[in-house]
């Protein structure tokens, strides 16, 4: 029987505040201006810290498709509102790992795919700069790939296992399979069992064991739950979210959007 959790989950390249600049503050910039001589259009920038950003701006801010370049292997490709990367996009981390999906408001947010410096993968939802939902994850050196439900970053929850040649469904709990579940073979056979830790005798160390129970006929309403997404607070999503509010525009910021040609 295949051994499990040999290879841990990786975790993706968290960013410091100290990555990004808070303020986007423009030392030079090449492109059309509005009536307050705010970057408005598609121009090119270089910010005071020596990152630079090409692309669409509006009213002084990113505002559409740009790219933004900055120091120690940071890069940003993609869409973006009011200053901050919102829409697909594709970030890249000095790690070498690199992000391609939805972002909001700079998070990780909606669906998406991460790509670890390692070689494993991630592919499926985010909540918050999180692995949130329902996910595949591609071990790097073990052709294994686990379908389940994430929690705050964390696998825990139903899941199944994929190997060459068989399937294990039942529950996850962080890096392991822990529980009762079942191997399944094509639509043949399954095999019905638990997982446990079995600690050695003198020692810390508990060793995962899997123990058969039952080899039956294959039954599709026998197996356990499949992984599901995960429900959403209301208040949680609204955090995140961009109101009608912020959507519209005002008179004033209209009349002001008026492109006057300059450069510097």
């Amino acid at each position: 029987m295949h051994r499990l959790g040999r290879e841990k989950i990786s975790q993706q390249y968290v960013p410091s505040d100290e990555d990004f600049p808070i303020v986007f503050e423009i030392q030079k910039y090449n492109g059309p201006r509005n009536r307050r001589s705010d970057p408005h259009g598609e121009g090119k920038a270089k910010l005071v810290n020596g990152y630079r950003y090409e692309g669409f701006f509006r009213n002084g801010v990113p505002h559409g498709r740009g790219r933004l370049a900055l120091n120690d292997g940071f890069r940003y490709e993609g869409r973006w509102r009011k200053g901050q990367k919102h829409g697909m996009g594709r970030m890249y981390y000095p790690d070498c790992s690199w992000y391609e999906g939805e972002f909001r408001k700079d998070l990780r947010h909606g669906c998406g795919v991460y790509h670890y410096p390692n070689g494993a993968c991630y592919e499926g939802n985010w909540f918050g700069d999180k692995r949130h939902g329902v996910g595949l994850y591609s071990y790097a050196r073990e052709k294994i790939k686990l379908r389940g439900t994430w929690v705050e970053d964390v696998a825990r929850g139903a899941a199944e296992v994929l190997f060459e040649g068989c399937r294990f469904h039942g529950y996850w709990d962080g890096e392991q399979p822990r529980g009762p579940g079942c191997f399944t073979f094509g639509t043949d056979i399954m095999v019905r069992g638990k997982f446990y830790c079995d600690a050695k005798e003198g020692g810390e160390e508990k060793t995962l064991v899997w123990q058969p129970e039952a080899i039956e006929k294959y039954e599709y309403a026998k197996l356990p739950l499949e992984p599901l997404p995960l429900p959403v607070e209301e208040s949680d999503v609204s955090a995140t979210s961009s109101s009608e509010e912020e959507e519209c525009d005002s008179v004033a910021e209209s009349l002001a959007s008026t492109i006057v040609i300059g450069d510097e």
